[in-house]
């Protein structure tokens, strides 16, 4: 009993000690498991079913997504080349990815899903949707927005009790430049661009307004610039529709 005693504050620091260690190990672990589990997730695995692994199946669930996305990516962009090889020469081929004239078969798959939705989708949707590896649509997106898309936000002005007209101005003189640049000081006016075709009208330009005596100011204040021949205005009322297929035809006739 006395050797029992006498053993019982030595044995319950040892187990204080021992049991600091485990405390710490666990802390790690659990971190350790939340960046694998994110690392999954980035791979597009649902890591929900993957949550009672261990840490040691969780690394190699990891190192076997990074090898077969890495091998996929490779053979998917392998198979471009060879396919592309079959119908235009290969210095043809180099020329146009030289000055960024070029479309793959993976560029057309993910332009049309970004034009589908606006630009609104995450990366990793569009590799699951395309079943195309998350790092091939990432670096793919990234080229295709820097180079061949528009993205932009835009005020919904009706939303906001604000109108829009295009003011259709013919020029005189030569002043054509001119008076485009004056139309851009007046804070009504958000953008002017010069035009062919119908040969009385030079300019176009886009003018925000709350009421009709807004845009009538608007309109005198245009009239009285000088080199300004004439000036109608149009307004959209209503959209009634988009089409899309013409921008799909291009992308397919595109190399």
């Amino acid at each position: 009993m006395q050797n029992s005693k006498s053993l019982g504050p030595h044995n319950s620091v040892e187990e204080q000690k021992a049991e600091q260690p485990a405390m710490n190990n666990d802390s790690i672990s659990a971190n350790s498991r939340i960046a694998l589990l994110e690392q999954l997730a980035s791979f597009g695995f649902s890591v929900d079913q993957y949550a009672e692994c261990t840490i040691e199946q969780l690394q190699d669930l990891v190192r076997g997504a990074k090898w077969l996305h890495r091998t996929y990516d490779a053979s998917a962009d392998t198979s471009e080349v060879e396919d592309e090889s079959d119908s235009e020469s290969a210095h043809d081929i180099v020329s146009k990815k030289e000055h960024g004239m070029y479309f793959t078969e993976v560029d057309k798959k993910v332009l049309k899903s970004l034009l589908d939705s606006s630009g609104r989708v995450s990366s990793l949707s569009l590799s699951r949707k395309l079943e195309i590896p998350l790092t091939t649509v990432q670096r793919r997106r990234k080229r295709l927005e820097s180079e061949f898309l528009e993205v932009s936000y835009s005020l919904r002005l009706d939303k906001l009790g604000w109108r829009k007209a295009q003011l259709l101005v013919s020029t005189e003189k030569g002043r054509t430049s001119s008076v485009g640049k004056e139309l851009l000081n007046h804070d009504s006016i958000t953008r002017v661009s010069k035009s062919i075709g119908e040969h009385t009208i030079d300019l176009h330009a886009e003018s925000v307004f709350k009421n009709n005596k807004e845009l009538l100011d608007v309109i005198e204040w245009v009239k009285s610039l000088e080199g300004v021949r004439d000036i109608v205005w149009t307004e959209p009322v209503e959209m009634v529709g988009k089409n899309g297929a013409i921008q799909y035809a291009i992308i397919d006739k595109f190399l």
